[in-house]
């Protein structure tokens, strides 16, 4: 029996279903931020006769948007059990991935597959209990409106990903890609070793609830 999972929907749907008005009333608050400070730097330009001043709130705001978009790139196929990794026993965790050679920080895993799907249909499939969305994770757009969910639940519709174990020393990072199409994509967050586990951080909000489970 599995007894970890990729960070959980537990806490993100219920953040997306609760506080999706509260994801709007940040940006626009941000707008307001953002429109204010653009306001006052240009009074403020004016007086030193500078545009430049003026102009610079919109620049760095279309700069921090054009970083949040920007596509993740992955320079080498996803990594298969023909030779990459492999699927076996992980002590006290159930099955876990294991690199099959080297793996160099920085490259390339794979992405993380499985249906996508909505908070609502997320909070509808995981009614009983959203602590069972073991397999699910959150996807958003640059903005960090309108989230979606990969659900790696069924193994038919998912990927060698969902073997991803926790451990608070990871040997690799997930990035997300918000744009041109969302993504979640995982990388070696250092060398890997031939028999090493491969795991990421799933964060303190995986455990909330689930403290019993707590492994490294």
């Amino acid at each position: 029996m599995r007894i970890s999972g990729p960070q959980p929907a537990a806490t993100a749907v219920t953040r997306a279903g609760e506080d999706a008005s509260f994801l709007q009333a940040r940006l626009a608050c941000l707008s307001v931020a953002t429109v204010c400070f653009a306001a006052a730097a240009g009074l403020e330009g004016q007086k030193l006769g500078s545009p430049l001043v003026a102009a610079l709130p919109g620049v760095v705001s279309a700069g921090a948007l054009a970083y949040r978009a920007r596509p993740v790139l992955a320079l080498s196929p996803p990594m298969t059990l023909d030779g990459d990794v492999e699927i076996r026993e992980a002590p006290g965790k159930g099955e876990g991935l294991f690199a099959s050679r080297r793996i160099k920080e920085g490259e390339f895993i794979m992405d993380y597959l499985g249906e996508e799907m909505s908070a609502d249909e997320l909070n509808d499939r995981y009614s009983d209990n959203l602590l069972n969305a073991r397999y699910a994770l959150e996807l958003t757009g640059p903005l960090g409106l309108n989230p979606s969910y990969i659900d790696a639940v069924d193994k038919s519709r998912s990927n060698l990903g969902r073997y991803f174990n926790h451990c608070s020393r990871p040997t690799v990072r997930k990035v997300r890609q918000r744009f041109p199409d969302r993504r979640l994509r995982f990388f070696a967050a250092r060398d890997i070793a031939p028999g090493e586990e491969l795991t990421w951080d799933y964060g303190e909000s995986y455990w909330i609830g689930r403290e019993n489970e707590l492994v490294e």
